[in-house]
């Protein structure tokens, strides 16, 4: 996600830099839309995206290498978490005008769905984790679940709707045609077992209390997920469409090492 974030970041601070050239900085493009989309968005969205990036991957060598204890880095994992959903809520402004515009309705009304919904969890999380103690471990771990649910199906919307678009747009034998197909019906496939997979991990985890088996069950919605994303970057490589996959959040490709570790029980 880091390279992700820094490569959107560097672009946005290009495009800030043309429109500071000109003698009216926002010339180029509607006054609205700079700052919402350059400077809001695509500024300080990413640029809080990386700083969350950086602050769970030190939380993970603090815990991992270090042997230090949860409780010593848990408001650094929730700043990390909090900024996560800040993201989501900088991208709202921009989505909303593309609404009222018109522009890929389809997709739009996917990030509607997935702004308040990643975003409010998220912020409940950082919560919590920022008031970690022993007494309140199991409630955390409740809401752990929860928000991981409804980021996945954030993700699940933005995904599935994206295909949508793309047939509102195209027509419906687009994507049921052809290479197209495959790739429609995989992201689909994938992402629907990732999500009945996560849900039935978080059942046997809270309801059940089987932790080994629950773990299992998140590997293969990780697997799952991760596989949607290799899918996607092969369609686009035969469909000659590869500078489009940074338009799509490719970085979930990252869990895919976490998955088979879950799964094999060495996490």
């Amino acid at each position: 996600m880091l390279v992700y974030q820094i490569r959107w970041v560097y672009g946005v601070i290009g495009v800030i830099y043309q429109g500071l050239a000109f003698r009216d900085p926002v010339a180029f493009v509607s006054r609205w839309n700079f700052w919402a989309d350059y400077v809001l968005s695509g500024l300080i969205g990413n640029s809080l995206r990386i700083a969350a990036v950086i602050l769970a991957l030190s939380s993970v060598y603090l815990v991992w290498r270090q042997q230090k204890p949860f409780s010593s880095i848990s408001q650094k994992v929730a700043l990390a978490i909090l900024f996560e959903g800040i993201y989501y809520l900088a991208i709202l402004p921009i989505t909303i005008t593309a609404i009222l515009k018109g522009t890929a309705p389809v997709l739009m009304s996917a990030y509607i769905i997935q702004i308040p919904l990643v975003s409010l969890f998220l912020t409940l999380l950082s919560h919590k984790v920022w008031h970690y103690d022993k007494l309140t471990q199991a409630n955390m771990l409740k809401w752990i679940c929860i928000s991981s649910l409804a980021y996945l199906i954030g993700i699940w919307f933005n995904n599935i709707f994206r295909w949508f678009d793309m047939a509102a747009s195209a027509g419906i034998s687009f994507i049921l045609t052809g290479i197209t197909s495959i790739g429609f019906l995989s992201t689909i496939i994938t992402l629907s077992l990732s999500l009945v997979f996560a849900v039935t991990g978080t059942y046997f985890l809270l309801k059940k209390k089987n932790e080994t088996f629950s773990i299992k069950l998140f590997g293969i919605a990780l697997i799952m997920l991760a596989l949607n994303l290799v899918i996607y970057i092969l369609y686009s490589v035969i469909t000659n469409s590869l500078s489009f996959v940074w338009l799509v959040e490719i970085w979930p490709i990252t869990v895919l090492g976490l998955g088979v570790g879950m799964l094999r029980g060495k996490i």
